[in-house]
């Protein structure tokens, strides 16, 4: 007797580019607020070390959360079960995947665009820009095409098409020359501008309001009205089927009790991903969210806490003038109970931040050192972290892959006993990085949980190196006792 079907259809598609800047999270955002708007189920990733398309993805497919792939910081099984957890296995749903800066970028690794493209079988769309050429398109796409065996480019999209001749020009030349079918022409509009920041973009999180609203309804009509959407959900069918998971990634108690991780989630501390909060979760955590910038504390009761980055440095203030919180923070490091924080998180722990505006603001004082913001980017790109001593992520010599991305400069003291010696992937100069006391963590450095099991172990308290998790010590108004 049959058990049922092995393998499953899972439509899927993904848009990519051959540079940043293109247009590809537009069109992905405006393609997931059509399909919504179709009553068609969508689910959505990103490729790559992001923290803000996934932001701007999700508010558009009205999604709990935006998948990543990342070949870099996780394995090719890994990346496999995570997308087959969150595709939709069967039409008519659709997945839409939105590759990271150009298709091939970083292929000499191994972790590109399309790389992730051929290990899931995902036809690739390509984003192409006319704003200042016409025929000339057609090369980009032509190139695509012929530069790596394999690549599937299923279809074009051209972006800041212009009306009449150059749109049925830039057409033409891509379908005659390249042999890839135009899916769209895209005319340029201020209405589908995302606005943006220091670290890149804008998202719902960091800028909600009603404007969100507005401009992801905007990117879906422009989307609908110039893109076939027949041919792109055709494309997606086309894909083909993939093994069905075989097991569940339902909670798993590791435990006699929960664990409770409390976390600091708002528009200061959203750089989180979905996938680090699955693997707390399936060690059986309870996750207790809370907002700093909100004057909120850390929850009464919780066994252990997570800060991951942000944009603390536009909330200083908020931050700042929430002493309870920073107080708090200050006895949990103090008493090395298990706590880790990345980037912003870790910025927070230290003693002082300074803004753009050059205005300082006190901090927790876990840690010793200050941070201060910098204009342009200090810390960006892939690598691997050895460590020195021993902490949350293992022993020493143990290796942990992770991606820096700030805009900041630490000032820290010399004596500073660091965790770890970050080797950037680009073969740049090693780096010393990761505060570390006891079981309290914190560096520049971004990690995915799932993919670092001692991590999620030893902030649970399960890696036996303590008898549990630590006791929770608090005074009557909630804050810690020292």
């Amino acid at each position: 007797m049959s058990s049922g079907p092995s393998v499953a259809p899972y439509p899927r598609v993904l848009f990519a580019a051959l540079e940043s800047g293109v247009g590809k999270t537009s069109v992905s955002a405006g393609l997931l607020a059509a399909l919504r708007k179709r009553h068609i189920p969508v689910s959505a990733f990103k490729c790559g070390p992001d923290f803000l398309d996934p932001q701007v993805l999700r508010r558009a497919g009205n999604l709990p959360s935006v998948g990543n792939l990342d070949l870099w910081l996780t394995s090719k099984s890994l990346v496999r079960d995570r997308f087959r957890e969150r595709a939709l296995p069967r039409p008519p749903g659709l997945t839409v995947v939105e590759g990271v800066m150009g298709l091939f970028d970083t292929s000499s690794w191994g972790t590109s665009t399309y790389d992730v493209a051929r290990l899931l079988g995902i036809p690739i769309v390509l984003v192409v820009d006319a704003a200042r050429s016409v025929e000339s398109v057609a090369a980009h796409v032509r190139g695509a095409v012929k530069l790596l065996p394999g690549t599937r480019i299923a279809g074009a999209i051209v972006n800041h098409a212009g009306p009449g001749w150059h749109s049925r020009t830039a057409r033409a030349s891509i379908e005659e020359r390249a042999r890839v079918p135009v899916l769209g022409l895209l005319p340029g509009s201020k209405e589908v501008q995302l606005p943006e920041k220091h670290l890149g973009l804008a998202t719902p999180t960091t800028e909600p309001g009603k404007a969100w609203s507005r401009l992801i309804g905007s990117l879906g009509d422009w989307i609908e009205e110039n893109v076939d959407l027949e041919q792109v959900q055709s494309i997606a069918r086309s894909a083909p089927p993939l093994p069905l998971l075989r097991h569940s990634a339902v909670a798993r108690p590791g435990s006699s009790r929960r664990v409770e991780v409390g976390l600091a989630e708002d528009a200061a501390f959203c750089f989180t991903y979905p996938e680090s909060i699955e693997a707390l979760e399936r060690e059986g955590a309870r996750i207790r969210r809370f907002s700093p910038i909100a004057g909120e504390q850390v929850p009464a009761g919780v066994d252990a806490i997570y800060l991951p980055g942000g944009y603390p440095e536009l909330h200083a203030r908020a931050i700042a003038e929430n002493t309870p919180f920073l107080r708090e923070l200050r006895a949990w490091v103090g008493d090395g109970r298990p706590l880790y924080a990345e980037c912003g998180g870790m910025m927070i722990l230290l003693e002082r931040l300074r803004d753009l505006g050059g205005r300082d603001h006190r901090m927790a004082g876990a840690f010793p050192g200050r941070t201060q913001m910098t204009p342009r980017i200090a810390g960006f790109g892939y690598g691997e972290a050895v460590l020195q001593r021993p902490c949350l992520w293992g022993p020493p010599g143990a290796k942990v892959r992770g991606h820096l991305y700030h805009h900041s400069r630490r000032t820290s003291p010399n004596n500073v006993p660091w965790s770890w010696e970050f080797h950037p992937a680009n073969g740049a100069s090693p780096i010393e990085d990761g505060y570390s006391r006891r079981q309290a963590l914190a560096g520049y450095l971004h990690v995915r949980f799932d993919a670092c099991p001692d991590l999620t172990r030893g902030l649970l308290g399960l890696d036996g190196r303590s008898s549990g998790p630590v006791g929770k010590r608090r005074s009557r108004g909630g804050v810690a006792a020292t």
